[in-house]
């Protein structure tokens, strides 16, 4: 079906004809109640077609009709609530309704809102605004039923995309094209991206053409869930998925924002409570218990560095089993935290491999100045003391409760904390992007945790300046965990 447009002498028009395939041949059908041009044509899942918005000599319109090529008539719907042209978009949703995105109104020209066309009801219903208005973009409807809006026109030439829900009816930031176009085409490939090609730039014909990838971690609410997973070993509550989304959804358009916001996003949940009081408490008390591992590097040159002395195997169910329950902020936590710490400090102390390198003959002393040592810590009398003292008057150390209280109590020393916070910054990396060991494969020694934990030293901590979590999430082995 091919309706209105604009014909000789600049007149538009209402006419309307279809093609037929198996005759090769074009037949007029009814003309449309009002004549338009720049207006959308869109294929209902009842075989309907809905043309919505457009021009004509008058006006710009708001008007939408649908064509019934059962009866060959055309029929008027409720109104939309703005008047669109150049360009709207209209994409059909996989459940049946049309999404009409942007355009241009007699007053703003790129505007922001998009609204919803429910062929059942033949009524049209706002939903959320884009975060950057814009028109003469291009809509595509993705695998995940997600439609992706890219480029445009919003007082400038735009290569920010956006993503759009149908559940939650809520625009979000995505990757932005690496060139602003306009009057460009995106077609939904087989493998499930985009293909960007052509258009026009600052008054430029466009030869280029670029993909939008369809991993899943490039999707904003998918990033931040999968750091909860990732992290804090659970689902995310809604109040900090809506909190972490806005971390980043406050940039807008900015790419460069958005950039800094997701390596930002992503490194608070190493440095927040709950994964602090959790992860880094586990890898401290294994370093409490057993000191560190030895491990091959040949950045430099060939050589032999302590590592953390924890595995990713050992890491995760001891992890797991502290953070069972826990959701920072919610009514209780801090009591749940302390009772799963203590628990599982009593477990830990009672498992073979301590028992062996801390016979219960030993002496609280000794025991004490042992879990030190291994934290390549010397503690303040005062330190040392508090921890000896868990043990009351006790001349050995079968109390396995005070064991386990003592080993919490070094692992939970504030110098210790200091000392191995770099350290357990770099291993996570590991831990929490890749999953797994960083002498696993693809690696085959500790070279390129020790170019991290390099760097991180000389910039003094400051991940941002050392591009630490910028590599790893955007490094090939961890975005192939999602998608291609």
């Amino acid at each position: 079906l091919v309706a209105g447009g604009k014909g000789d002498a600049g007149l538009y028009l209402n006419s309307a004809e279809f093609y037929d395939p198996a005759t090769g041949i074009w037949i007029m059908a009814r003309a449309m109640a009002m004549g338009r041009f720049a207006h959308t044509a869109t294929l209902l899942p009842n075989g309907k077609v809905l043309v919505a918005g457009g021009a004509n000599n008058i006006s710009l319109l708001e008007s939408a009709e649908v064509y019934d090529p059962a009866t060959g008539a055309w029929t008027a719907t409720g109104p939309m609530s703005d008047a669109r042209r150049y360009q709207h978009t209209a994409t059909l949703l996989p459940n049946g309704k049309v999404l009409v995105a942007g355009g241009r109104t007699p007053f703003v020209d790129s505007i922001a809102s998009t609204e919803l066309y429910d062929s059942a009801t033949g009524t049209w219903t706002v939903t959320g605004k884009l975060n950057t208005g814009r028109l003469i973009h291009t809509a595509t409807l993705l695998r995940s039923g997600q439609a992706l809006v890219e480029g445009g026109y919003s007082g400038g030439y735009l290569n920010s995309a956006e993503l759009y829900d149908p559940d939650t009816g809520v625009w979000v930031p995505t990757l932005s094209m690496n060139e602003p176009r306009i009057y460009h085409t995106a077609t939904l490939l087989p493998n499930g991206n985009v293909l960007a090609v052509g258009g026009e730039n600052r008054n430029r014909a466009l030869t280029s053409a670029e993909l939008y990838s369809l991993n899943a971690i490039d999707q904003l609410a998918f990033f931040v869930t999968q750091h909860y997973r990732d992290f804090l070993n659970r689902q995310p509550d809604p109040a900090g998925l809506a909190f972490w989304i806005n971390q980043i959804t406050s940039c807008g358009s900015d790419q460069t924002c958005v950039d800094i916001k997701r390596i930002n996003v992503s490194a608070a949940f190493f440095l927040s409570i709950e994964f602090q009081q959790t992860g880094y408490l586990v890898e401290r008390m294994y370093k409490a218990a057993y000191g560190d591992a030895s491990g091959s590097s040949t950045l430099g040159g060939a050589h032999q560095l302590k590592v953390p002395i924890v595995r990713f195997n050992e890491f995760l169910p001891d992890t797991q089993r502290i953070g069972q329950g826990v959701v920072v902020g919610q009514m209780g936590w801090e009591t749940g935290l302390e009772n799963n710490k203590q628990a599982f400090a009593a477990e830990f102390v009672q498992r073979s491999r301590f028992t062996t390198a801390f016979p219960t003959t030993l002496t609280p002393a000794q025991f004490v100045d042992n879990l030190f040592v291994n934290a390549a810590v010397t503690p303040s009398s005062t330190d040392r003391n508090a921890v000896i003292a868990e043990f009351g008057l006790a001349t050995d150390t079968t109390d396995v409760a005070a064991r386990g209280r003592a080993l919490r109590r070094v692992a939970e020393n504030s110098i210790v904390n200091t000392q191995e916070f770099n350290r357990a910054f770099v291993v996570m990396q590991y831990f929490d992007y890749l999953r797994r060991n960083p002498n696993d494969s693809p690696d085959s020694d500790y070279s390129g945790y020790d170019f991290w934990l390099t760097k991180l030293n000389q910039f003094n901590g400051n991940f941002i300046d050392a591009e630490m979590v910028k590599a790893f999430i955007s490094s090939t082995e961890y975005r192939q965990r999602f998608g291609p």
